[in-house]
């Protein structure tokens, strides 16, 4: 029985090896460049995007330049809720605006 038990084993050892192996070779695929075959360009007709016209760095760096602004735009608008984003009016003398930026 032991015996018997023993191979059986074995024999389920190779099988789940030989779908493993498969299963690998399956999902990690061979990536030819150079197949300009009907079959593989039609099956990869937009290869490299991931949105409907963008590709994942054009994606990135859209998502980074929305970030940058927002964060930049917080200290304008901290500047406006502390009243710190133009001088006081009390005064009855115009102060010229020293940092640059147009009223």
């Amino acid at each position: 029985m032991l015996q018997h038990f023993g191979i059986r084993s074995r024999r389920s050892l190779r099988l789940l090896a030989i779908v493993s192996a498969g299963a690998a070779l399956s999902l990690g695929g061979c990536y030819d460049p150079n197949n300009v075959s009907f079959g593989y360009i039609k099956s990869h007709l937009s290869p490299e995007l991931d949105g409907l016209s963008e590709r994942d760095v054009d994606i990135q760096r859209s998502l980074a330049v929305n970030e940058d602004q927002t964060l930049r735009m917080i200290w304008r608008d901290l500047g406006v809720l502390w009243l710190m984003d133009q001088p006081s009016m009390l005064s009855p003398y115009y102060i010229i605006s020293t940092n640059g930026q147009p009223r």
